[in-house]
């Protein structure tokens, strides 16, 4: 590990132990999940490794970490901001399609959702095309859950891009009321 790595994961390290960080709006969304807990995300900024830095001109480098809890591998993305501070922007299990393992980027793209968006709107990453395996929002106090929706994601800040006519299929398959599911989950196969 280089000089300047090992700065950074000390610092980060640092922050974790005083509990000075902060979480982004990705990341609790992530947490509401419960794929994972705030101990082992706090687990794996002390103990993982930096597996990739994200470059963005227009903000500081982000670091994604790998780090394990329980055996499981665990991918969390975080950068210092402007003001010194360490933000957590996200995490998730890495898997197909953009993972072949917890080290190895797939070369396979996934499904693509259309190839003129290439850019998030909202920090000027790459936007890398998947296919969502559990889609999740609420309408009208209803919860609902889309399988399969081919989507884009940004590779730094985690923002899903879906496509008009995805959106129309989804608004389309819930006036039909073409879903499965009980109580206040709603679930329904996207099926391009």
């Amino acid at each position: 590990m280089s000089t300047q790595l090992k700065t950074t994961m000390d610092w980060i390290k640092g922050r974790v132990k005083e509990t000075a960080y902060f979480h982004s709006e990705h990341m609790v969304r992530y947490l509401t999940q419960r794929l994972f807990s705030i101990e082992e995300i706090e687990s794996v900024l002390l103990d993982g490794k930096i597996l990739e830095i994200h470059s963005h001109p227009l903000r500081n480098d982000c670091y994604l970490i790998l780090g394990y809890s329980y055996n499981k591998p665990i991918h969390v993305m975080c950068t210092k901001d402007k003001n010194g501070n360490l933000i957590i922007l996200y995490a998730y299990l890495p898997a197909n399609p953009t993972w072949k393992d917890e080290k190895t980027r797939t070369q396979s793209k996934g499904q693509t959702m259309d190839g003129n968006l290439k850019k998030c709107f909202f920090c000027n990453s790459e936007i890398e095309p998947i296919t969502v395996g559990n889609f999740d929002f609420r309408w009208e106090g209803d919860l609902y859950v889309i399988k399969g929706v081919p989507a884009g994601l940004c590779v730094q800040c985690g923002e899903k891009y879906i496509s008009a006519d995805a959106s129309k299929k989804i608004v389309a398959k819930i006036e039909q009321e073409d879903f499965t599911g009980k109580d206040e989950v709603l679930i329904f196969e996207y099926k391009g």
